[in-house]
């Protein structure tokens, strides 16, 4: 369990906090007190519906990041006169759905398993914009992602302090786990004392209410 007072991992068995000597009892009577960090002032958790509502709006964010970013690759490909990886992409599935020879933009037959254009396209839009966009706000002075801010929520280190682009990553590839897990990661937010999914606590954060 993680002291009240403090906020760090403790014995959950034992009467008083091995880091500040707080007893456990005593300390869980009391609120979790948060820093003040800029603006943003808390001390309450953000449960389980107002994350899902403000990962919906982040997922709608993505999106419209994603079609600029489509847009600046068809604008760089096309005015250096390469093939744009992204509609090689799309046309290789095709050629995949209707079980046809696949072929690159010269019309010459791709050998490997999985072509580069799908990894390329992959890797873009389900790892490199999803990474800088949430690593980038949660580490952020604002503390949150665009969909954080639209429902009011920040996230923070266990002592309540703006957190590292380093762990932001972290708590990013750590929301992987938790698909992996059928949802039952984010699930666990409704269950835990601090509302801790377990990206939260790979990552060592919590998420507060603004």
């Amino acid at each position: 369990m993680y002291c009240p007072k403090c906020g760090k991992e403790t014995e959950q068995s034992g009467k008083f906090c091995q880091w500040c000597g707080s007893t456990l009892k005593e300390a869980s009577n009391r609120p979790f007190s948060r820093k003040k960090v800029g603006t943003i002032m808390t001390g309450s958790f953000a449960g389980l519906g107002g994350r899902f509502l403000g990962g919906i709006v982040d997922i709608i964010f993505l999106l419209l990041f994603s079609i600029l970013v489509t847009g600046l690759i068809a604008v760089v490909t096309y005015l250096a006169r390469m093939p744009n990886p992204l509609t090689e992409t799309i046309r290789i599935l095709n050629q995949y759905y209707y079980h046809v020879p696949r072929t690159d933009a010269t019309g010459q037959v791709i050998q490997a398993v999985v072509p580069p254009q799908i990894i390329f396209s992959v890797f873009l839009f389900f790892i490199l914009i999803p990474w800088i966009y949430f690593a980038y706000f949660w580490s952020s002075k604002n503390q949150g992602t665009l969909g954080n801010m639209a429902v009011g929520v920040a996230v923070t280190d266990m002592q309540g302090n703006r957190i590292t682009f380093g762990r932001a990553t972290l708590r990013f590839f750590a929301m992987y786990l938790c698909l992996l897990t059928l949802l039952v990661g984010f699930l666990i937010i409704a269950f835990t004392g601090y509302k801790q999914g377990l990206h939260d606590k790979i990552a060592g954060t919590l998420v507060f209410r603004q």
